[in-house]
């Protein structure tokens, strides 16, 4: 297999793959859901992350910078991704991240320790046979006995109709030289198809859904995804057997929502809940053929620790989580009464309720957000809304409130973990932490600049915050901003009178607040 992980190697070595942050996979977030599930964790404050696949860092580099009391590792096959990452990882002056060039099947990996979370996104699927062993055998081998994983992988039944696509790809392109003459002849090929594809044809849908798929993706994106040398999806149980030949059982998707089958009609839940009785992973595989699901993250736990998990929700576990939700009235401003109202965006599903307890619960989270409260703190939130409305508190309010997070979190309409996420405090003049501020200066000639907020977020920036961010350390005021905004952004600002690059200093806290950088 030798040869086999050269080509990949030099596949990425050529065509590298833009790092990014993926919010699903931050350890804060796994530790939560195994929380959820009736399992206790390590600490994700102190907490050693390894990431398989890590490409230039970037989804270490979030976590790194908000947990200092942390170590986190990335190992990659690709040099050229390693060194990109190693450069930006000593500019912001992360002690605590590692980023190792190396194949994950011949490395001596018992010499990097244990680890609490193992993370591996979107390599799985797109390597030979020998390293996906490689890879679960090393979540077994360096998991530590309490610890999670986190598995992303192409699964059918979405990707059979992908794979025509694919295929029609790799017979026009695959055989080229350089991945643009790949990619165009590819493309070609679509545009052929396109043309003569029956309109009620299989084909003619699976082109289609390509389309809007990869609608506003980058190159790099399709050579990896559709011209690879090596792309297997499986189905979710072929996936789960074998994780379990290597000692590993399934835990969780790192989406929670999409495991509960209420959440897709009765039409739906009351024929697969009697069907697959208490067997959660039936159960999901049966949701895949319902929504043609094309990808997974699955979160992955030791074996023995399977009959520790509780999938019906605890609710004497609220209290240790911290919560966040931004359910903004639909229509007008919330009554402090019993009349119906709705909350949430119609089009995700909203909430509905005469409640005035629920009301004031919601109220408190959205005058939160995106910051988080403990359950204790909602509760008193709650009591106080309802106080100020000349309202008693129910006997029952701590009841309505496990019912509402109940809810919110069954529908995946309920942000939660066992850290509270808060920003960084306030201070005049504006300051944001060095690591931000490097990052930002560092994105400047970023295709798509962007730092990285407490909820492990890219967050885009602007063509004047790439240089403004930089310039908030707390010792500039407003006027010594708008000056030196207009002294380094150059032609980014040439177009741009005084008064509106003013405006724009101006603007900083309701900008960062929704950003999630800073408190509003």
């Amino acid at each position: 297999m030798a040869n086999a992980v050269d080509q990949v190697r030099a596949e990425y070595d050529e065509v590298p793959y833009d790092s990014h942050a993926f919010p699903l996979s931050a350890p804060g977030h796994l530790a939560a859901i195994a929380y959820l599930f009736g399992l206790d964790v390590p600490d994700v404050s102190s907490a050693r992350v390894l990431e398989i696949g890590c490409s230039a860092g970037s989804n270490l580099i979030p976590f790194a910078a908000w947990h200092a009391e942390a170590h986190a590792v990335g190992i990659d096959l690709s040099q050229v991704q390693i060194d990109q990452g190693r450069q930006r990882v000593q500019a912001l002056g992360l002690d605590n991240l590692e980023l190792l060039q190396g194949d994950i099947a011949e490395m001596a990996l018992e010499a990097l320790g244990q680890f609490d979370y193992i993370i591996c996104h979107g390599v799985y699927s797109w390597v030979p046979e020998n390293v996906q062993d490689a890879i679960l055998s090393a979540f077994r081998r360096l998991l530590v006995p309490d610890g999670v994983a986190y598995l992303s992988y192409n699964v059918y039944p979405g990707w059979k109709a992908k794979e025509i696509v694919r295929d029609a790809m790799l017979l026009r392109g695959g055989g080229r030289g350089t991945p643009d003459e790949k990619l165009g002849y590819a493309r070609g090929m679509i545009d052929f198809l396109e043309e003569v594809a029956p309109a009620d044809s299989v084909l003619a849908r699976a082109l289609a859904d390509f389309r809007i798929a990869t609608g506003n993706v980058r190159d790099y994106y399709l050579m990896h995804e559709y011209l690879e040398t090596f792309n297997s999806p499986c189905y979710f149980l072929e996936m789960l057997e074998r994780a379990q030949e290597h000692g590993l059982a399934y835990l969780a998707d790192a989406v929670p929502s999409t495991m509960f089958a209420i959440n897709y009609g009765d039409k739906v839940s009351e024929p697969l809940l009697k069907e697959c009785g208490h067997s959660q992973v039936l159960l999901e595989q049966y949701l895949d053929f319902v929504v043609n699901q094309t990808f997974r993250r699955s979160l992955l736990i030791h074996a023995e620790r399977a009959p520790q998990i509780r999938y019906r929700l605890d609710r004497s576990r609220y209290g240790r989580l911290h919560f966040a939700a931004w359910l903004p009235p639909v229509a007008g401003e919330t009554r402090m009464d019993e009349s119906r109202q709705e909350y949430g965006d119609r089009d995700a599903g909203t909430l509905i309720t005469h409640d005035p307890g629920v009301k004031a619960a919601v109220e408190a989270l959205n005058d939160r957000w995106p910051w988080t409260l403990s359950r204790d703190e909602l509760l008193t939130a709650a009591q106080s809304r309802l106080s100020a409305a000349g309202i008693g508190t129910p006997s029952d309010l701590d009841a309505r409130l496990d019912d509402l997070l109940d809810l919110l979190i069954v529908r995946g309409q309920l942000r939660f973990r066992l850290e509270p996420v808060v920003p960084h405090p306030s201070a005049t003049p504006t300051w944001l932490d060095e690591t931000t501020r490097r990052l930002a200066e560092l994105a400047r000639e970023d295709p798509d600049p962007c730092v990285y907020n407490a909820w492990h977020e890219e967050v885009a920036l602007s063509p004047l915050d790439r240089h403004l961010l930089p310039l908030l350390d707390g010792t500039r005021d407003r006027n010594d901003l708008v000056k030196e905004l207009l002294n380094v952004a150059g032609t980014d600002v040439n177009a741009l009178s005084r008064d509106a690059v003013t405006q724009h200093v101006d603007t900083i806290p309701q900008r960062l607040a929704g950003m999630k950088l800073l408190l509003p």
